[in-house]
């Protein structure tokens, strides 16, 4: 796996198993929201026939999860980028009317931006950091 702090993950693959991994480790609820095209069969003159149509979902994050910690039974959704991905305007759309509806939004691009974003809802703590001790002050 390619990742640096500062650009994140190479592909977004990488980036979905390590961020599957780390809510796993954590013990966080969430799951892939597939949203591609959608299969509607009938039968026709007695043959089997397929429509496809557009997701009515597309653009909706890449990951949906709830809080179960301070923010208990929110909704949280992740949409994962690479180092050089960007938004599109339908992601940019359900963000927003997902964030005015209450639910807990984040664009992750590394596994940083995950633990930043699990921190700020509540869902993990930050590590304590302790400053050193003199050494007068040692026991």
């Amino acid at each position: 796996m390619v990742k640096t702090k500062q650009i994140g993950w190479a592909s977004e693959a990488e980036l979905t198993r390590a961020v599957f991994a780390w809510l796993q480790a954590h013990r966080i609820l969430a799951w892939r929201m597939p949203v591609g095209p959608v299969v509607h069969r009938k039968v026709i003159g007695g043959r089997l026939k397929e429509f496809w149509k557009k997701s009515p979902l597309k653009g909706f994050p890449d990951i949906a999860g709830v809080l179960q910690r301070k923010r208990r039974g929110t909704l949280f959704t992740l949409e994962l980028k690479s180092a050089s991905g960007s938004i599109s305007p339908e992601q940019k759309m359900w963000m927003k009317d997902l964030s005015d509806a209450g639910s807990a939004c984040a664009v992750i691009r590394s596994i940083d931006d995950l633990r930043t974003a699990m921190e700020t809802w509540g869902e993990i703590t930050p590590p304590q950091s302790h400053p050193p001790q003199a050494a007068d002050e040692l026991p």
